[in-house]
């Protein structure tokens, strides 16, 4: 039941390396993207979050649709639906996970706060507080490319690119991620990480992109919208429990 949603964007942030004497103009883009959503006591959005992977003559193509409430410092609700489905509930007290393709829940404590929730905290999940720390890993050295025009919204556009090879020179690895930001109110429009494995000639193109059709910062939110009332016929499951470091040897 544990979400795989946002397994790809945290890796890609991860693996992109610095380059050195970042641009003023970028910093100062996520500057300001950084304090928009760190100062969101309340927030929603709807995105799509479309994962291909191109290669030996196939292609793979998965789609998933995000519907997210946020109200600090702990209530939130997100609904995955399509390729992946899930829901996720915290009305401040209690926290649920439920599956309905298992038609299965899990339930515990709500956390404090929700920062340090993998999945549930940054770019394409509920609490927006992390998303500009997120971003600033991917691009804080990167590049900005010339302004565009999204849909008739003018957007800054911010990319990074980095490349390994493996030591023998017969494999490499390039990822390249890009930013679109809104020039208006500095709020993520979308956000790709492309990776292109070569070996030999053999090459695999995997690409994750997250768009968002709608974003508000500080709407009003009723706490009911974060209420979880498990189905009919919904199995309620134990949380996985965190591994026990080893006992030392006596």
């Amino acid at each position: 039941m544990r979400t795989r949603v946002w397994s790809w964007l945290v890796a890609g942030a991860l693996l992109l390396i610095s380059l050195p004497s970042p641009a003023q103009d970028v910093q100062a883009i996520l500057n300001r993207v950084a304090e928009t959503y760190r100062n969101a006591k309340s927030y929603q959005a709807q995105a799509t979050l479309t994962q291909t992977r191109q290669g030996g003559g196939q292609q793979q193509r998965r789609s998933s649709t995000i519907s997210t409430k946020y109200k600090a410092p702990n209530k939130v609700v997100t609904i995955v639906q399509g390729s992946d489905t899930m829901q996720v509930y915290s009305d401040g007290k209690t926290m649920y996970i439920y599956s309905p393709k298992d038609k299965q829940y899990m339930k515990m404590p709500a956390p404090a706060t929700l920062t340090q929730m993998a999945g549930v905290s940054g770019v394409g999940s509920g609490d927006p507080s992390q998303i500009g720390t997120q971003l600033q890993a991917i691009f804080g050295n990167g590049k900005k490319l010339p302004d565009r025009n999204v849909g008739g919204t003018p957007v800054f556009v911010l990319q990074s690119t980095q490349s390994q090879q493996s030591q023998d020179g017969k494999s490499s690895l390039q990822l390249v991620a890009t930013a679109f930001i809104d020039k208006a109110n500095y709020l993520l429009r979308q956000l790709t990480i492309q990776a292109t494995r070569s070996q030999g000639t053999q090459k695999v193109v995997e690409t994750i992109t997250l768009t968002f059709a709608s974003q508000q910062v500080n709407p009003n939110l009723p706490d009911s919208v974060f209420a979880f009332k498990p189905p009919a016929g919904a199995k309620e499951i134990a949380p996985p429990q965190p591994a026990r470091a080893p006992s030392a040897p006596r």
